[in-house]
């Protein structure tokens, strides 16, 4: 008998017996209270204060809405109505369907009056059946997506996840779903459009004040981001996770507005497969998982592959509990390489060691959202295939700590988190790029205003996150999410009110820009200083050429060690777009 026949013998009775009594339970549960039914899919029920969400097309929206209403044949239910209309053979229409507007059903139950408060949202809804703790229990999982035909309840294996975010006395738990089969061996799904995988994160966005900073982040940088240097060979590698805002049920229970995101792993970086019968390593991925000398490569010390960690880097790929011994190596040499170089080392060697053009654009990054907690923690490092190039390249992750926030003020506000404050790259290998001799310095300018002209122009970003916060406003879920969160001890106490975080988040960033636009990624044409190249800074060096006038500002633009009209020159051709 092979291992996986003896893995499955050992499981298969044992989890099936425990599937069969997760499903007897369910449906229990389901017939303990009548189930709504619109249009053959259910209604998912707040237990907490009788509210039923379904999910619709947002093309519903702000028009009638006619549909085929049931109740299970379980309920004890009698005089059924449903906004205002009998329940019969005949459909129903709700009219005028916003995200707002409460539809009542009213029952008589035993002799007693039952009304529910029915609601409708465009967001996709995911529920999770029963009680979660720590680790991994059994249970089904229901996504329904507004425009799609199914309600299944899933078979899978969930639990709170997180480091900060999954302390004791937390309420608004972020969950880690891995979806399985009958015998518990691995399930794949594809959900709302993403990738098709078995293992998923629902992200709470728990002391986000505008619940969508880590969506927002990620896809700015999944935009923003060059290719990897190994792109011609693996065209679908993304450097970030995916996800859908959706909104959530979990234990009977409504518990907001959430994110659902694919995993960083091999398939979301394509790095080249562990060669099984040859027990030849090719791509590996690493999670710097919390801080140390050697994740912010200052330090290096021996590694051990025969433990899953390298200091605080913990292997990703290969899994250590499936290969082991691992490999450290390469990883190692990048430590100590950076440990070890000054900024000539630095400026002669780096691009041996790291894909140069994913670095300089995760500086910017980051340097733009201020994510103190990204410049050394929460980064996967990934080799393509090491017996073909042993470069690291990079993928961000759990961005929640930006764009003007502060986890260490009890309002989450100033210090650190102020739109003129220069964020210290404590990782060596990003804070070189801040040194004006280092080679990729110009080059990490240069991209800065690249990316304004595109994605980091005004326009961009707060399109972007308009793009967020509209659709949760307009389902109705930022009210649900308000009504149910505002206050709480996750969020210090404070007030929930995320459109008004939105427009915070709106005039951070246009300070942030401009603090940027005229200190540390000013540009060698802006002689004046003032954040813009202008006609101004063309004016200040003819009077200089032509009168000697001077002023304190820097007129040496192409950095040639003379002011002369090539400068000048320079300048017009920035101006023109050449």
């Amino acid at each position: 008998m092979d291992k996986h026949s003896r893995h499955i013998s050992l499981r298969e009775h044992l989890f099936r017996g425990m599937a069969l009594m997760v499903a007897v339970l369910w449906w229990c549960a389901l017939s303990a209270g009548a189930q709504v039914i619109i249009n053959g899919l259910r209604t998912f029920a707040d237990e907490g204060n009788n509210t039923l969400l379904y999910s619709v097309p947002q093309s519903v929206f702000g028009s009638d809405f006619t549909a085929v209403v049931q109740v299970d044949t379980a309920s004890h239910w009698r005089n059924i109505s449903v906004a205002g209309q009998s329940l019969g053979n005949n459909p129903i229409t709700f009219s005028e369907v916003r995200g707002d507007k409460v539809y009542l059903v009213r029952a008589i139950e035993n002799g007693n009056q039952v009304v529910k408060r029915l609601m409708f949202t465009f967001l996709p809804i995911v529920s999770i059946d029963g009680d979660m703790g720590y680790d991994y229990v059994d249970t089904h999982v229901t996504v329904m997506d507004p425009d799609g035909t199914t309600d299944e309840a899933m078979l899978a294996q969930v639990k709170w996840r997180g480091g900060y975010t999954n302390m004791e006395g937390r309420h608004k738990r972020n969950y880690s779903i891995k979806f399985v089969d009958e015998n518990g061996e691995k399930q794949n799904r594809r959900l709302l459009g993403l990738r098709r995988d078995n293992h998923w994160k629902l992200d709470a966005a728990q002391v986000d004040l505008s619940r969508v900073r880590n969506r927002f982040a990620t896809d700015l940088w999944l935009d923003m981001a060059r290719e990897p240097y190994y792109y011609d060979q693996a065209p679908d590698v993304l450097l970030g996770a995916r996800g859908k805002m959706v909104e959530v049920f979990a234990g009977g229970k409504y518990m907001g507005i959430y994110s659902l995101i694919e995993c960083i792993d091999r398939k979301q970086l394509q790095v080249r497969k562990y060669d099984e019968d040859t027990h030849h390593f090719h791509g590996m991925i690493w999670n710097a998982a919390s801080w140390s000398k050697e994740a912010e490569f200052k330090q290096y010390v021996t590694y051990n592959n025969n433990s899953p960690n390298y200091s605080t880097f913990v292997v990703e790929y290969p899994a250590f509990e499936e290969v082991h011994p691992t490999h450290h190596e390469d990883l190692y040499r990048a430590v100590r390489y950076v440990t070890n170089s000054d900024v000539y080392d630095y400026n002669a060697h780096a691009h041996e060691y790291f894909d140069m053009p994913v670095l300089i654009d995760y500086a910017i990054f980051i340097q733009f959202l201020i994510a103190v907690d990204n410049s050394v923690n929460n980064i996967y490092w990934a080799i393509y295939d090491r017996d073909v190039d042993k470069r690291l390249t990079l993928a961000a992750w759990d961005l929640d700590w930006t764009l003007g926030t502060n986890r260490d003020s009890p309002d989450f506000r100033g210090g650190r988190a102020e739109p003129d404050h220069d964020l210290k790259f404590s990782s060596k290998e990003f804070d070189m790029f801040k040194n004006p001799e280092c080679i990729y310095h110009d080059d990490m300018i240069e991209r800065y205003w690249q990316l304004r002209q595109s994605w980091l122009s005004e326009e961009s970003l707060i399109s972007r996150l308009n793009s967020l916060v509209a659709p949760l406003v307009e389902s109705g879920a930022v009210a649900r999410e308000e009504s149910r969160w505002s206050g709480d001890t996750d969020i210090n106490g404070l007030p929930l009110n995320i459109e008004g975080e939105r427009d915070y988040i709106i005039d951070w960033m246009k300070k942030r820009l401009a603090h940027l636009d005229r200190t540390l990624m000013r540009h060698p044409c802006d002689v004046s200083g003032d954040g813009a190249v202008t006609a101004y800074d063309i004016i200040m060096i003819e009077q200089y050429l032509l009168y000697g006038v001077t002023y304190d500002s820097d007129f040496d633009v192409n950095g040639d060690g003379n002011i002369t009209s090539t400068d000048l020159s320079r300048i017009y051709e920035y101006m023109l777009g050449f």
